[in-house]
């Protein structure tokens, strides 16, 4: 058992002090003191991350000791995949952000660039309102979303909203409705809207 006494230790030192104690040993457990909640919290979360059983307690002086148990019971050579949440990017509006409308046109543009060349994906893109105009129109975004397709990403452009513009059918992905946009923010582990 090692032990580590990060009281009055600020944010993030007594996660990166159990990180590397946690990859230096194969099993075994690690105490770490610290003296506030998000503290506590921070390593609770680091114990998740790496598949650690963990236990905090809080004592009288308000301070805690975080316990980690590497290898705790698991079995040898368990894989845990903690990168596979559901998440869906909504975009609204074909410009990110208040302001300058090219500016806006520009950076909805790169976002969309930079989640194409992205290893961690979203579950869905949704398109609604202006934002529908993004998977309708010929633009170099559209060519981003088909590849995102292609990755897997699932990609959503209201219904209503193409009508609205006076779009048939979106150029990249398919159309959807408010339920299934609905069903997809209910289902999602976190929504992102750039």
């Amino acid at each position: 058992m090692i032990e580590l006494d990060c009281i009055g230790d600020i944010c993030p030192m007594p996660v990166i002090k159990a990180k590397k104690e946690l990859e230096s040993i194969k099993e075994g457990s690690l105490i770490i003191m610290v003296d506030n909640e998000i503290a506590a919290q921070n390593l609770e979360k680091l114990a998740k991350e790496k598949a650690c059983a963990y236990e905090v307690l809080k004592d009288r002086d308000g301070f805690y000791r975080v316990s980690l148990h590497k290898n705790a019971g698991l079995p040898q050579n368990i894989s845990i995949d903690m990168s596979k949440d559901k998440s869906v990017v909504v975009i609204s509006s074909d410009k990110m952000g208040d302001g300058d409308d090219k500016l806006g046109q520009t950076l909805i543009k790169g976002f969309i660039y930079a989640l194409r060349e992205c290893d961690k994906i979203p579950d869905a893109i949704v398109f609604y309102n202006s934002g529908a105009h993004i998977a309708a129109k010929e633009s170099e975004s559209v060519e981003d979303l088909k590849k995102l397709e292609e990755k897997g990403v699932l990609v959503l452009t209201c219904g209503a909203c193409l009508d609205f513009y006076g779009y048939k059918a979106p150029l990249a992905g398919k159309v959807t409705n408010m339920y299934e946009i609905v069903e997809k923010f209910l289902s999602a582990d976190k929504i992102i809207r750039p």
